[in-house]
């Protein structure tokens, strides 16, 4: 007899799916984001609104961000461990 939620072959492939879909279209948002701040002067950028060091941490997030893009789809190798969190998490409001 099996104790607990029953977990059918169709959700593990629909959650399986749907991360793995979700992490290439994220993927893919950072690389055009990081395209189009890559544009942006900062000064541009301050004249929205930023300070200069919230357009450092923003560009550096991204930076990051599409570092580990390019890992992911084989254009790039990390020669040694990264906390790709470093900026990224302070866009999220974690410390």
């Amino acid at each position: 007899m099996s104790l607990g939620y029953p977990v059918p072959k169709t959700d593990v492939d629909s959650n399986a799916g749907q991360m793995a879909l979700t992490l290439r279209n994220n993927f893919g948002a950072i690389r055009n984001f990081k395209l189009w701040l890559d544009t942006r002067t900062d000064q541009d950028l301050i004249n929205l609104g930023y300070t200069a060091g919230e357009v450092s941490t923003l560009k550096s997030a991204f930076s990051d961000m599409d570092q580990l893009r390019t890992i992911w789809e084989g254009a790039a190798a990390l020669a040694g461990a990264k906390d790709f969190r470093t900026f990224a998490k302070l866009l999220t409001g974690a410390a």
